[in-house]
């Protein structure tokens, strides 16, 4: 069985990117001919424009295939950029973690864990009732089909 999270099926990917063509088109002023003062700023604004793009455009996916997790960097989310492969056996639990956020509902996060530091985040949600239920369920998932042991929740990462 294939598990795939993809960050461009997320909602708020594509609001971001509304959100900076959104500024991209607010800025024109500030790149007009009539007030060279002006230039220096717009400047300013599209270079971070830019860098905000620049990580925009290249969301991940998460995958796993049934003998190993798969992390891809795909540009715009169809083009593979990047991709890192490892194998069940360098794993030895799955674990649900808490990320807590100072507003808002915190984060959860679907880790799989090897030894050391190894780590190899497979999902984020926020921790609403109906996004633990889901996290909940993909972990015990993905521990039936890797073989992994689900070993429960973390409830405070920081």
């Amino acid at each position: 069985m294939v598990f795939v999270a993809r960050d461009i099926a997320r909602p708020g990917w594509w609001v971001a990117g509304a959100v900076l063509a959104f500024a991209g088109w607010w800025g024109q002023p500030l790149i007009a001919p009539e007030h060279f003062e002006r230039a220096f700023f717009g400047l300013f604004w599209y270079s971070m424009l830019a860098l905000a793009v620049g990580f925009w455009a290249l969301p991940s996916e998460r995958r796993f295939t049934g003998s190993e997790f798969v992390r891809r960097t795909m540009l715009l989310g169809v083009l593979p950029v990047y991709t890192r492969r490892q194998p069940v056996s360098a794993f030895r639990q799955i674990v649900l973690e808490t990320d807590p956020n100072l507003a808002g509902p915190d984060t959860l996060w679907v880790l799989i864990e090897g030894d050391g530091d190894q780590r190899f985040a497979f999902a984020h949600r926020r921790a609403t009732r109906a996004g633990r239920v889901r996290q909940l369920a993909l972990a015990r998932a993905l521990s039936e089909a890797s073989g992994l042991p689900f070993a429960g929740e973390v409830l405070d990462a920081g």
